[in-house]
């Protein structure tokens, strides 16, 4: 259905996105204690629902052009719409990544996490998530803080997905190469999905100073 104004779009996008991105945040964290207790089941339930993220994407993506098109917004309104569509991409590969984390849970009876990097992984998804929850409130306030806190947070997760490796490759490890390869591609997703988080509140500078985080001074 139409829209009768420019505001009532805007207005739309925004709540579509407050809507998406608490299920991006809970399949991140469902997808974690999924790896990190072996619950099989709610491995295969953060699987199921992702649909329902991308179906958030695709409603999102409609309504921005149907915005462009009909209303022609101009700077401030642009960059909202831009900023939505580009938003609803980030939260739309979280959930993806969330995803990926969950269908290694899922289809693999070791469960895809040797127990020697079972710690190391509680701490990483403990912060990857935060990071998550932290993005979806920078996207719901439009908090210019709280996103560059973001960086920060990032890098901490950064300095964790070395330790993975370090752990990997040093010469305690003895779970194997298979279940390395595993670790290897669980890190990865965990790392990715920061960097989304990163990238999501990037976006909601942009929309809200008109400039990158990097222009723009605190």
């Amino acid at each position: 259905m139409r829209r009768e104004t420019l505001d009532d779009n805007l207005t739309q996008l925004q709540a579509m996105l407050d809507e998406m991105g608490p299920l991006v945040s809970r399949a991140f964290h469902d997808a974690s204690q999924a790896l990190l207790h072996d619950r099989r089941r709610l491995a295969e339930q953060v699987v199921a629902r992702d649909p329902i993220i991308d179906g958030h994407r695709d409603a999102v993506e409609l309504l921005a052009v149907e915005t462009m098109n009909i209303h022609q917004p101009v700077v401030s309104p642009l960059r909202s719409v831009v900023t939505a569509l580009r938003c609803a991409q980030q939260l739309e590969r979280m959930g993806d990544l969330a995803r990926h984390v969950a269908e290694t849970v899922a289809r693999d009876e070791r469960h895809g996490l040797a127990e020697q990097a079972r710690p190391l992984f509680t701490e990483y998804g403990a912060r990857v998530a935060a990071m998550g929850d932290k993005a979806v409130e920078v996207l719901r306030t439009r908090n210019v803080v709280l996103a560059y806190e973001l960086r920060a947070d990032d890098d901490a997760v950064d300095a964790l997905h070395r330790e993975v490796f370090e752990l990997m490759f040093g010469e305690s490890w003895t779970a194997g190469v298979p279940a390395a390869v595993d670790v290897a591609l669980l890190a990865r997703f965990h790392e990715r999905y920061a960097d989304h988080c990163v990238h999501l509140a990037d976006h909601v500078v942009y929309a809200v100073t008109g400039g990158t985080p990097n222009q723009v001074a605190l």
